[in-house]
């Protein structure tokens, strides 16, 4: 079984059309169907329900689709720490980042890299942690950078601590709290909490801390957006619990406040996680060392 026949099957079973997939692949349409022939032959199934011009994965078609992304990303990774074996100056990094910290937290690692390594591309993915945990299990990433509370104790992975995180109260400079530095959860119990609201891990972490003391806001406004949700703040619209290193140009040009809530701390710590048991490309291993040195205290 080739990597050229897995890659065929992947193309085919995305854009569902012999047609379009022998385009993307760059070769004749007959080729293709031998190719994907020849895996039915070879595995004893029909991989693909013909109908029409459309054409389905099977049952046995869906399973193997699974087997065949997983080993193009493990050969993708081997190709990849052989380059890198013979010359780091040279490959593709790929990682990925919650948007907390793919936006605030890697552009200073991602610089000090480049800037040592200029000849290594990045791609670095920024989505929700379920979806970067998703692609690191399959090996389309070698490594994510998520929350504390986001891995839990998964046997399969190796995570280590790269630094700390408190989020803050912000408010907007007009607030009446912006003249205070620390205050209590009384003090903004009345005002409008602003936050992506239940679907956010952030959130969540957030909830937690403060069931645990036994706090509520009755005043809530859900926006899926940071961005939109520090616009709101600065308007004065209500306020948010968020990370300082997330508002350092808003603190700088004084839109926004941020203050320490007494009554409770919003510590979490920053990791990284990687595949037990694969190896990671000497890129990923110099990525990481910069990172630690960078940030680890």
């Amino acid at each position: 079984m080739d990597i050229e026949k897995l890659d065929s099957f992947m193309t085919l079973a995305k854009v569902q059309n012999f047609t379009s997939a022998a385009e993307q692949l760059y070769i004749s349409q007959p080729a293709l169907s031998k190719r994907i022939g020849s895996l039915e032959n070879e595995l004893n199934v029909l991989l693909f329900n013909r109908i029409g011009k459309k054409i389905f994965l099977t049952h046995e078609g869906e399973y193997f689709y699974n087997f065949a992304k997983n080993t193009i990303a493990n050969y993708n990774l081997l190709k990849e720490n052989i380059i890198q074996i013979k010359n780091i100056e040279s490959g593709t990094l790929k990682f990925g980042a919650t948007n907390f910290i793919g936006v605030y937290i890697m552009p200073k690692i991602i610089k000090a890299f480049t800037k040592k390594y200029p000849n290594i591309d990045i791609r670095m993915t920024i989505s929700s942690s379920k979806n970067i945990i998703s692609q690191l299990e399959t090996n389309e990433l070698e490594f994510i950078f998520v929350s504390d509370y986001i891995i839990g104790s998964e046997s399969n992975l190796i995570t280590q601590d790269l630094t700390t995180d408190e989020l803050k109260v912000i408010v907007s400079k007009n607030n009446a709290l912006s003249q205070k530095d620390r205050c209590t959860f009384q003090d903004i119990k009345n005002q409008k909490y602003i936050s992506k609201g239940d679907k956010s891990s952030q959130d969540s972490f957030i909830k937690e801390i403060l069931d645990k003391n036994g706090y509520d806001f009755s005043h809530k406004i859900i926006i899926n957006n940071q961005e939109a949700i520090k616009e709101a703040v600065i308007n004065n619209i209500g306020f948010s619990i968020i990370s300082e290193k997330s508002i350092s140009r808003e603190l700088e040009l004084g839109l926004l406040k941020a203050i320490e809530l007494k009554d409770i701390k919003f510590i979490r710590k920053i990791q990284y996680s990687y595949i037990k048991y694969l190896q990671l490309t000497p890129a990923a291993t110099e990525f990481l060392a910069l990172a630690k040195n960078i940030y680890v205290k």
